[in-house]
């Protein structure tokens, strides 16, 4: 890096602080969710505003210095950072403006999950987020966005209406019509996204929590839970306000839990759902009630780490065939002892909102699917190389099941590069527009680190 560059740079722009490896907060701006081995940036610049970001942006392309772009630091490989290069830290850009008159919010590019649920619950509103609060905003949105509020809303990326955007050439921009559409699947391939304007509903109120499921035989649980499950969406169907995510957790032993999140005031017909959900396999307890989005927020913390080594593997599946189950039972049994390691499935259940096919975005998992999350992460560093094995194993063999059951698709936050096939991620024509929009604003690829790699 051009030290004698940067530290004049700097001197002229004090709204950009460094941090460098020297300082004694180094390691608390450079540590991410899952931390890559032997990896660390050699400077952190944290902007303070929109044009610092710009600033920022075109003293490192026009010198080759190559960076990365974080917020929240949540990313499962770890790829906010990279090892001897520059992390631009975005999480001083934490505002969330509220329209009420256009239900439309104005999100820094920054933001955590927590903040955007927090500051719009004051007003009585709601956008779809994820389940843990500390994830980045617009890194999860941009991508795809899966959560409990997609059901009844949409996808993350569907909730983005607008974006500005700072380009190669350090210009702000406001995303066109072209340039947005290719933010809503691609992400950051394009310029860093400092701001995004997304929907907004009206929402204070739900009924949520968790059903633990007797996994004393865990596999019978699991096929139990699974045929049920099936049979209930076939024969009865599922109302969009109702969201589940299985997962296999250590409560200590390996054990079945579904977050149950009926996105409505309407506790009564929420019951009823609790009550058929319950029903599905014999239960040992739950916390389900009546709660707040930013309570339960808040509460799901419980289930992820600070901090962590290793990644995640995933795919998307149809439906739970009887094979199906059965691998998910034979890698629930067999999960590593790390404290860390769980597994988990959050769904894009056909017929809702967050199914249809959508013009303006290049997300293209739209047929329904279940999206597995094979949390391969590890507290001790002895456990990795176990705990990673397990992870890829687990992965291959639902790969192995019936090849007309998986969606060709798969999701882009939770791939490693060389998982990524673009001709999978993106429908043709979006493929074609994809690379006409950054051969527009991004010819020398200075965004070359953007998880999407276009």
């Amino acid at each position: 890096m051009a030290v004698d560059e940067l530290t004049a740079f700097l001197s002229e722009h004090p709204g950009i602080r460094c941090v460098l490896p020297s300082a004694s907060e180094f390691s608390e701006y450079s540590t991410v969710f899952t931390q890559p081995a032997n990896t660390s940036p050699s400077a952190v610049l944290r902007p303070t505003t929109v044009q610092d970001v710009a600033e920022a942006v075109s003293f490192l392309a026009a010198h080759g210095i190559d960076f990365t772009v974080r917020a929240g630091g949540h990313d499962m490989w770890g790829r906010g950072i990279k090892d001897g290069t520059v992390a631009l830290d975005l999480r001083l850009l934490n505002q969330v403006r509220l329209d009420q008159e256009t239900s439309t919010a104005r999100i820094g590019g920054g933001t955590l999950q927590g903040d955007v649920v927090t500051t719009l619950q004051q007003d009585g509103y709601m956008t779809p987020v994820g389940t843990i609060a500390t994830v980045g905003y617009v890194g999860w949105a941009m991508y795809g966005g899966y959560g409990p509020y997609c059901p009844v809303f949409g996808l993350g990326v569907d909730q983005i209406v607008g974006a500005k955007v700072v380009t190669a050439a350090g210009e702000v921009v406001d995303a066109d019509g072209e340039l947005l559409k290719a933010i809503k699947g691609a992400g950051g391939a394009f310029g860093v996204v400092v701001e995004v304007t997304v929907k907004t509903y009206k929402l204070n109120q739900i009924f949520a929590g968790t059903i633990m499921y007797n996994s004393d035989d865990l596999g019978s649980t699991i096929q139990q839970f699974s045929r049920g499950y099936e049979r209930l969406k076939a024969e009865e169907g599922i109302p969009p306000q109702l969201s589940l995510q299985p997962a296999i957790i250590k409560a200590p032993s390996p054990t079945l839990v579904v977050l149950f999140v009926w996105a409505s005031a309407d506790t009564q017909a929420g019951r009823g759902w609790l009550d058929k959900i319950s029903s599905l396999a014999p239960v040992v307890a739950t916390t389900v009630q009546p709660t707040t989005p930013t309570a339960w927020l808040a509460g799901a913390a419980q289930f992820a780490p600070a901090s962590t080594r290793g990644g995640v593997y995933t795919i998307n599946l149809k439906s739970i065939t009887d094979e199906v189950a059965a691998v998910m039972v034979r890698y629930a049994l067999s999960i590593p002892r790390d404290p860390h390691t769980f597994w988990g499935v959050h769904e894009l259940r056909g017929g809702t909102v967050s199914a249809q096919s959508k013009a303006d975005a290049v997300f293209a998992a739209r047929e329904g699917h279940l999206m597995f999350e094979i949390l391969a992460i590890a507290e001790s560093e002895e456990n990795l190389d176990e705990v990673l094995a397990w992870g890829r194993n687990f992965q291959r063999a639902l790969l192995a099941t019936e090849r007309k059951n998986i969606v060709p698709a798969s999701y882009l936050s939770f791939m490693r590069r060389e998982e990524v096939d673009r001709g999978k991620a993106f429908e043709k024509e979006d493929l074609v527009l994809l690379r006409r929009v950054k051969e527009r604003v991004d010819p020398q690829n200075v965004f070359c680190n953007a998880i999407s790699y276009i």
